[in-house]
Order: C-alpha cells, then sequence, then structure tokens
C-alpha cells in the first residue's frame, strides 16, 4: 500500500479539533504512542529516505518499514506493517533487528487522537498529535493501492487543509525534529568574559 499523508504544525489543538468535528468527522479515541526508530550505521537510513521502527500504542505492538518520499511536497511512502502479538513479540524483533545491526536511535513519544471523516471523506484518517519535545500536529492521510491513485488522494487532501485553513506544511519527520531539538538544546552557548581572544 501506498500512504499519503499532509502534515501541519498547529498553534492549538482544540481549535482544529472543533474544525474537524464540524466536517463531522468522529474520534476514534487518544492513545499514548512510542515509536522506536532503527538504523543501519553502515548503509545511514537517514540518508537513503527510509524508517524502520517498532510502535508501542498502549498495548499493541507493530513493526513498520516505511519506503523513500516519492513526492516533492507531500509525504508518499510505500509502508509495510506488521503487527506484533504483545510486548514479549516486540522484543525479540528488537533482538532480531540488533542481530541485524540496527541500532535504536531514538523513541519519539506523542499523545494521538485520532478522526475518520464521514460520507465522502470516510476513507480519510485525521490525526492530532502532541509530540513530547516537538510540539502540535495535524496528520491528513490517505492510504491507497497503487501509484494510479495518488495524485487524486493528493488533490483530496489539499482540498480539505485549505478548507481546514491549514498551511506551511512539512515533510520533515518526527524523528528528525526531535533530534533537532534535542542537537539545539546541547549545543550550550559559552558564559562569562571570553579569554585570550584575538580582536
Amino acid at each position: 500500500m501506498i500512504e499519503v499523508e499532509l502534515k501541519f504544525p498547529v498553534s492549538s489543538l482544540n481549535e482544529i479539533r472543533h474544525q474537524l468535528r464540524l466536517l463531522g468527522a468522529i474520534s476514534e479515541g487518544v492513545s499514548v504512542q512510542t515509536d522506536e526508530y532503527f538504523n543501519d550505521p553502515k548503509r545511514n537510513y537517514a540518508k537513503l529516505d527510509l524508517a524502520v521502527r517498532i510502535r508501542q500504542s498502549d498495548e499493541k505492538f507493530w513493526l513498520t518499514f516505511k519506503g523513500p518520499n516519492l513526492d516533492p511536497a507531500a509525504k508518499i511512502r510505500k509502508e509495510i506493517e506488521m503487527p506484533l502479538k504483545d510486548s514479549v513479540a516486540a522484543e525479540q524483533m528488537q533482538g532480531v533487528l540488533a542481530g541485524m545491526g540496527l541500532v535504536s536511535v531514538a523513541k519519539v513519544i506523542k499523545r494521538r487522537e485520532e478522526f475518520i471523516g464521514r460520507a465522502e471523506l470516510s476513507s480519510v484518517h485525521f490525526c492530532l498529535d502532541e509530540v513530547t519535545e516537538v510540539g502540535g500536529f495535524i496528520e491528513l492521510e490517505l492510504v491507497v493501492q497503487s501509484q494510479e491513485d495518488v495524485e487524486a488522494a493528493k488533490f483530496q487532501l489539499v482540498a480539505l487543509a485549505d478548507q481546514l485553513g491549514l498551511s506551511g506544511s512539512t515533510r520533515i519527520s518526527y524523528l528528525e525534529m526531535l533530534l533537532k531539538a534535542r542537537e539545539s538544546t546541547s549545543a550550550v552557548p559559552p558564559t562569562g568574559p571570553r579569554e585570550n581572544q584575538k580582536e
């Protein structure tokens, strides 16, 4: 399957939640998700634009692989997702990935409220995300079966974003945002007078 996604930073999740309800979207509940991402140091998945993660959502677990982005504006990627039976199976999968030489990069933790559209929007998923150390976002997502369906899905999501008054879409992953945020906070500027420096 191919995931077609638009993601926007938002200053008020409550305001966007209200807009979704005006559209007739129905909340499917709130979960806390922990996504642990893995990298092959020899290949560098970031440069290859690949993603391998194990997601825990409450007491459910999945292994996910995402291929390279196929679009310069939206996030359009091939995705393979496999459910893992329980926490024991998730730990075993971590062992498999480690045995293949993959290392854990970071864990992205977010509070996610998922909405599903109604009528002609019944195939659209909306996710309101509050990402620890990063901020608030909304994701608009459609899953299609073939490349031929991508443009129509993208057009539908762009129209929805306009209807919701969204702007400033980003293709940057939560993992990239988190690593950048941590990098900036760890770069502490020097304090006090500078000594032995020539003007």
